[in-house]
């Protein structure tokens, strides 16, 4: 009887974790499904939009058909990289195959669709990076930018990456309307994310912001084996 007993509890335990694992694949099909919805079929329905009314303009104003043929070349060029970064979330290994500046630019490109804000991109120096940290490095960077799109007001940001032989340098800022760190809560507007990313490379975080000035965040990370040898 006992050895049934553990063994109808053996399959229960496989049952249940089968049932787990199925409601977290639904639930990020899900999650995608969302940011599919929110982000790749508005900027293609705004592109619709003006290329619909696009000859018409021209036949009339030509010089404002010109800005709107450029704008329609903005947000193509948006929804691209935005889908490009839903399939970096449904092939994760994909994040480590592709050099970090190169995800940096597929980031910008994609808020700058998205949310109509130009995001500058620097990348200062060459190194590889270890998968976790460059992972980490992603991650931070997207929500950093996710944030100054929802929250930040901004007209500009920029993102930068200083790849040093043994400190590795991003920094996100942006011009929005900022807020005081001593008034918002630790794990708001992201930052708890940010900071548990950091802190599992062993990186710094730090978040610089004021009222109406912008915010600046910056990680770094130092590679502990290129500075023992």
């Amino acid at each position: 009887i006992a050895f049934a007993d553990q063994a109808a509890l053996a399959i229960e335990n496989a049952r249940l974790r089968e049932q787990v694992r199925r409601s977290a694949v639904a639930e990020e099909r899900n999650r995608l499904a969302r940011e599919l919805h929110d982000a790749v079929t508005q900027t293609l329905f705004s592109t619709s939009l003006i290329a619909e009314v696009l000859p018409r303009l021209w036949a009339r104003k030509p010089e404002e058909a010109l800005e709107r043929l450029a704008e329609l070349r903005e947000l193509t060029r948006g929804a691209l990289a935005e889908m490009r970064t839903l399939l970096l979330e449904l092939r994760p290994t994909a994040l480590t195959e592709a050099s970090l500046g190169d995800l940096l630019h597929q980031l910008a490109d994609a808020i700058t669709g998205r949310a109509r804000i130009p995001v500058s991109v620097t990348v200062q120096g060459e190194s590889v990076l270890p998968p976790d940290v460059q992972i980490a490095f992603y991650r931070i960077a997207q929500e950093a930018l996710n944030n100054v799109a929802k929250h930040a007001r901004a007209s500009q940001a920029a993102l930068t990456l200083t790849l040093g032989p043994d400190l590795v340098t991003l920094q996100v800022e942006d011009n929005g309307c900022g807020f005081d760190p001593d008034q918002i809560p630790p794990t708001s507007l992201g930052l708890g994310i940010m900071r548990e990313r950091a802190q599992a490379i062993g990186a710094d975080l730090h978040v610089q912001s004021q009222p109406n000035v912008g915010t600046t965040i910056v990680a770094l990370w130092r590679d502990g084996h290129r500075q023992q040898s």
